[in-house]
């Protein structure tokens, strides 16, 4: 798997390849028994998950996957042994291999009709955006991207290809629960909402944030492509540890414990009440880092008005890393977590309240049902017979069915949710300031070190189009 690297050609990532309009890429028809043909590029961790959900679909063929470590490759195309040294057969031996998504884009393109990206954060914009150029369907998990441009940007483009079907990748949006907590929204079940509250426990332990970068390097393994990695961030040392999983919390990789679980929470919030960008954003951070998030911090962003909050608009609190919101001062009553366990419902993964001017609303990240309370008493709610979905054959039923809007994370939304989150993130690079943003550029007109990781510049050989 010794293939291209830094200096490939980025001219191969040009002439886009057109997509007709609602019809069958190959056929031009209406998709029938066609199989859609799909890409995936990052097979470990979740994208192992993601993997395997897409794969069970009937309608099916996944005919190429790329990796940096080709550990996975080899398993998925190859077969590997158990403990005991029975041979397990691979999952997609026809499948084209390779390493860096690029080649694959310039060898395969004619050859597949959607993209599912599961790579560390700083490489979902590239890859998305590219697959969106040459007119491909695409599946991107969450964050949607890593910088609030990169966010803007895929939102943009995305909207001006009708005939492309997108989805972020944020699994519990299509559970009974979180619908049903969208729909109390959507009524106006607590009239025009003021504040939201939103906590996560991470990092927890799931993965290092707060630390200074380490010093010195490791031998790069044989099996994995570290240039690879890296990709359009800055050029290190490789150390054992930083992949597949504990990039998360380095600033130069991922979003940290905001941008990670934030887009599980706070999506519906966001697209029920409509929310811009923030105007604002202040973080306090505890054991701050230069090279990694805060190992804790609260977050204030400020938002303007839209039909679905005050008139003085909107103030979102975020908690992470061990902090939460004093629930009594909210005005939630004394154990209102409910029955046995409910202590973990409320402070294990995460939450949200939402303080509106007729009621507060409690919205779980998902397992439980969404609670209402009004002068500190709950109030009795009948949720619906509502149906869970599977997020993943959500998205792939509307590529092959042509309907662009019948996804509930397309990229149209996503794009700004995640760019709060991204606002939001960031602002624990200069803590302790009233960060202003611009709207317009993208950027914090008073903090640059904030703003350069907003709106990125790619290294020479990674520079695509519309980014």
């Amino acid at each position: 798997m010794n293939i291209s690297r830094r200096s490939f050609v980025a001219a191969s990532l040009a002439a886009p390849f057109a997509f007709p309009s609602l019809l069958n890429i190959r056929t031009g028809r209406p998709w029938k028994n066609e199989k859609i043909r799909i890409a995936k590029v990052g097979c470990g961790g979740m994208g192992s998950s993601d993997l395997s959900e897409v794969a069970k679909h009937k309608s099916v063929e996944i005919v190429a996957l790329c990796d940096i470590d080709r550990r996975q490759l080899d398993v998925l195309r190859l077969g590997s042994k158990d403990k005991d040294g029975k041979v397990i057969a691979p999952l997609f031996a026809s499948a084209v291999a390779f390493a860096d998504w690029r080649e694959m884009y310039a060898k395969m393109s004619d050859k597949f009709d959607a993209v599912v990206v599961s790579t560390a954060d700083h490489m979902h914009a590239p890859i998305a955006m590219e697959a969106l150029n040459r007119g491909k369907h695409v599946y991107c998990q969450k964050p949607l991207a890593q910088g609030a441009y990169e966010n803007r940007r895929l939102a943009a483009v995305a909207a001006s290809k009708p005939s492309l079907v997108t989805q972020m990748g944020t699994q519990r949006i299509a559970t009974k629960w979180r619908r049903y907590g969208g729909k109390l929204l959507r009524d106006g079940a607590i009239g025009p909402v003021k504040e939201i509250y939103a906590w996560t426990n991470r990092p927890a332990g799931w993965w290092p944030q707060g630390n200074p970068r380490p010093e010195g390097s490791d031998p790069i393994p044989e099996w994995l492509s570290w240039d690879l990695f890296l990709g359009v961030a800055p050029v290190r040392p490789f150390k054992d540890g930083y992949t597949p999983f504990n990039w998360r919390g380095t600033i130069d990789w991922g979003t940290g414990a905001f941008g990670d679980m934030g887009c599980h929470m706070l999506d519906v919030p966001f697209y029920e009440l409509q929310l811009g960008r923030p105007l604002t954003a202040y973080c306090t951070p505890v054991k701050p880092s230069t090279d990694q998030f805060p190992e804790s911090e609260s977050v204030v962003l400020t938002y303007a008005a839209t039909p679905k909050t005050s008139k003085s608009g909107l103030t979102l609190k975020w908690f992470d890393g061990g902090q939460f919101p004093d629930f009594k001062a909210i005005g939630l009553p004394t154990g209102w977590e409910g029955g046995k366990g409910g202590e973990d419902v409320v402070k294990g993964d995460g939450g949200v309240i939402l303080v509106g001017e007729q009621g507060i609303m409690w919205f779980p990240i998902d397992s439980a049902w969404a609670r209402i309370f009004v002068d500190g008493k709950a109030v009795e709610l009948k949720p619906e017979d509502l149906k869970s979905s599977n997020h993943w054959h959500d998205w792939i039923d509307a590529c092959l069915a042509g309907k662009k809007d019948a996804c509930a994370s397309p990229f149209e939304k996503a794009g700004p949710m995640c760019e709060s989150l991204s606002i939001g993130a960031m602002s624990s690079l200069d803590p302790g300031k009233t960060l202003q943003y611009d709207e317009a550029s993208c950027t914090f007109t008073n903090s640059p070190v904030a703003s350069a990781m907003l709106k990125r510049t790619y290294p020479s050989g990674w520079k695509v189009e519309n980014l």
